[in-house]
């Protein structure tokens, strides 16, 4: 991959980034969507959550 094939990839996360995070409501849906947050918006414990225990929640 050469210089421009990386910013041109960087660019288009960064458009996709602000997009995606225009309002905390945006940016909580968006981290759910892509699987780091769980259905309740608390990060999953393979991204550093906390494990979930039996019975709770």
């Amino acid at each position: 991959m050469n210089e421009a094939e990386r910013q041109a990839i960087r660019a288009m996360l960064k458009r996709r980034s602000d997009e995606k995070t225009q309002t905390p409501e945006m940016a909580r849906q968006w981290l759910i969507e892509e699987g780091l947050y769980d259905g309740d918006g608390d990060l999953k414990p393979q991204y550093g959550g906390q494990p979930e225990k039996r019975g709770e929640k």
